[in-house]
């Protein structure tokens, strides 16, 4: 693994959102937490949920099938893009004309909570939001063919555009949540434009001249294999914002918290997929197990690494971070408390999370769908069936139900990835994992200090910082003594050579 590449993926995508966070916090400080925001978020989260899972599923099976023996030569995968492009195109053409035929029972379905007026104005907004469906997908199939060519920065802030032009909207005076609408969806064009002078360098086109007729590469069924296997999160938080939709402004608490908990964990976790994942298709491929296998161990030990910490701040500290980055405007603070708490509950599904981003690829690999695709739709029938019996208790119950099904599901993936890599949990891989777990007990130890001896500056708004840093610091100093951070810099130089 090319530990420059993630680095530089890692800092374009915390611009890219970091911008996108910032536009968060803009939005809740224009429009809070209502009727309208719910309806916004919940019609739009199918771009940013199912259209991008669609999508990722379609970068993820064009770099799979790029590495194959039939796709060797430049021509080859040139030919293979483009007609794959093409009839991505011609489906999503279809889907789209059937979407808008179908825009209101999809509503109806989406916001079972909201009638009238305010129904009429969610439908409009599904118009306008449905063109975005080929601007998501074609931008995926262009971001995984640039990463198969290690053109990892520009697909890493892909989004930067995006997020610049709904943030200008937002600062217009008297915008309202349509306009806003429809400069998302142009925002999801900008996805395309800003990729396409890197996409036209490497040679490829969306038209290719073909001599003879291109080899299909894989099965057709993949991509649905695929795309269900990376719908848990996305559906799973649709399913608890539906259930609260008859409350005003409970489905925007859940899109806060949701959305930051992603932003953060994606940085991470799409960086390394972004790097990580070509050099293991190739090396697969190749029959270089023993190799994937070692990159695996690598990835989990830097993972656990980094979200040991990041569960530990929401925990510790989520309502204080929700207090200060949203807190402002018609953000109250009653919002901030239970949006913290949601926050802090979601989070601690992270390595559910980090197996559909990030591990789920080694399984497809292997075509070890059932594995995948099984817990997937388990999890996503077990939640509105678990949410009509908790539903009562309100919605921290209802997320902590989410984060219960995400945890299981990590489970299955970490016990299945050993059919394709053999027993990577090791006694050295082990030893380090329950290093990283005491440098986070003893972080959370200070933790307990601060709260005993000084409440004041755990629970202040801006003092917490305080003690925050103090955590991290005693985190980090653990690590570096026991010796985990020399062993994720030398994993990553040692491996460097098989790419």
């Amino acid at each position: 693994m090319n530990s420059m590449a993630y680095i530089m993926v890692v800092l374009g995508i915390l611009l890219a959102k970091g911008i996108g966070f910032f536009r968060d916090i803009v939005f809740a400080s224009v429009f809070g937490a209502s009727v309208y925001t719910d309806i916004y978020f919940q019609i739009f989260g199918l771009v940013n949920l199912i259209f991008t899972g669609i999508g990722v599923a379609l970068s993820t099976l064009v770099i799979k099938n790029l590495n194959k023996a039939e796709n060797a030569e430049e021509s080859q995968k040139r030919a293979y893009v483009s007609s794959f492009m093409g009839k991505t195109t011609l489906i999503t053409l279809i889907a789209t004309a059937i979407l808008y035929v179908f825009s209101a029972p999809v509503v109806k379905l989406l916001l079972p909570g909201v009638q009238g007026a305010d129904f009429t104005l969610a439908v409009k907004l599904m118009y306008i939001m449905l063109p975005s469906l080929w601007f998501v997908l074609i931008a995926y199939i262009i971001s995984g063919v640039l990463q198969n060519n290690k053109v990892f920065f520009i697909s890493s802030i892909m989004s930067l555009p995006f997020n610049v032009v709904i943030i200008a909207s937002l600062f217009v005076p008297g915008v309202d949540i349509v306009t806003v609408g429809i400069v998302t969806t142009i925002g999801w064009f900008l996805h395309i434009v800003i990729q396409l002078p890197a996409f036209y360098k490497k040679g490829y086109r969306f038209f290719v001249k073909q001599e003879k007729k291109t080899k299909s590469s894989g099965k057709n069924s993949e991509i649905l294999w695929i795309f269900i296997s990376n719908m848990m999160f996305q559906v799973s938080f649709m399913i608890d914002k539906a259930f609260v939709s008859g409350e005003d402004g409970v489905a925007s608490t859940i899109n806060y918290a949701s959305n930051l908990f992603i932003t953060i964990a994606s940085v991470f976790v799409v960086a390394m997929s972004n790097v990580v994942f070509p050099s293991i298709s190739k090396n697969y491929e190749e029959g270089n197990i023993d190799y994937v296998k070692r990159l695996l161990q690598n990835m989990i030990i830097i993972m656990l690494s980094i979200f040991v910490p990041f569960i530990l701040v929401t925990s510790c500290f989520g309502e204080n971070v929700i207090s200060l980055l949203y807190e402002r405007g018609e953000f109250t603070h009653a919002l901030a408390k239970t949006t913290g708490v949601l926050f802090a509950i979601y989070t601690l599904g992270a390595f559910g999370y980090v197996c559909q981003e990030l591990f789920n690829k080694i399984l497809y690999l292997d075509n070890r769908y059932s594995y995948t695709v099984i817990g997937t739709v388990l999890v996503i029938l077990l939640k509105p069936v678990i949410n009509m019996f908790v539903a009562p208790y309100g919605v921290i119950a209802i997320a902590s139900a989410t984060t219960a099904l995400f945890t299981l599901y990590a489970v299955n993936i970490a016990l299945a990835i050993k059919r394709v890599t053999g027993n990577y949990m090791d006694k050295e891989f082990l030893k380090n994992v329950s290093k990283i777990v005491i440098s986070g007990i003893f972080a959370l130890l200070v933790f307990f200090a601060f709260k005993a001896v000084s409440p004041g500056f755990v629970n202040d708004k801006i003092m917490f910082l305080l003690p925050l840093m103090v955590c991290g610091g005693v985190y980090c100093a653990l690590l570096w003594k026991m010796g985990i951070v020399k062993i994720i810099l030398k994993g990553k130089n040692a491996q460097e050579g098989q790419e």
